[in-house]
Formats: structure tokens, sequence, C-alpha cells
């Protein structure tokens, strides 16, 4: 015999997976990939123009434009800190999750559109 389930007793889809996967890929973007890509575009740039990172126009604007990937990682990480406590807070659990789902493809997005302008910049 089996057990029917009351349709109210089904969960539906759990914020927290699509969250934490959406936080650590905004996480070590802007970490580990910022430094990574920082590094490297600036290493080039200050060297193929022979000055500092403010010192001439093609190596501030390079700067200016992976400060502001860095910044951007840096504002979606405190849309998912906020998402995170309304998730724990169990309001508006369908609206968290598409903004959950919607948070790890704007990081790579926004960390490949920076990074692309910077190199172009250079």
């Amino acid at each position: 015999m089996t057990v029917l389930e009351h349709p109210a007793a089904r969960r539906p889809g759990s914020v927290w997976p699509p969250l934490s996967a959406s936080l650590a890929a905004v996480l070590v973007l802007a970490t580990v990939g910022s430094f990574g890509v920082g590094v490297g575009v600036m290493t080039s740039c200050t060297n193929t123009y022979s000055c500092t990172s403010t010192g001439c126009s093609p190596c501030a604007t390079t700067n200016a434009w992976l400060t502001a990937g860095w910044t951007g990682q840096g504002v979606l990480l405190l849309v998912g800190g906020t998402l995170a406590v309304l998730a724990t807070r169990r309001a508006g659990p369908r609206a968290v999750r598409a903004a959950a789902l919607l948070l790890g493809p704007l990081g790579v997005a926004l960390f490949v559109g920076t990074t692309a302008l910077a190199v172009r910049s250079s």
C-alpha cells in the first residue's frame, strides 16, 4: 500500500543550493579571479608602457576597469548576503531563488565584461 502525499506537504525547490553555488562563484571571482586578472593585465600594461598603474592614460584606464569589476563583484556579494538573510527568514522563497539563480551568471558576465574592457583599453 502506498501512502499518498498531500500536495501542500511538498517542499518547493530549496533556495540554498543555487544560492550557495552563486555565492561561491562570485566569491571566487571577486578574490582569486580579480587578483589574478589584475596582476596579469596590469603587469602587461605597465611593462608595455613603462609606467605605473596611474602614471599613463592606458594603464590608468585599465586599472579603472579592473577596479570597477572588483567593486561590482563586491556589490554582488552584498546582494548574495542579503539573499542569505532573506532565505534564513524564509521571506519570499520564489523571489530569493530566482535572484540566487541569476547571481552567479551576473558575476561571470561582470567579470568577463570588465576584464575584456580592461584588456582592450591598454
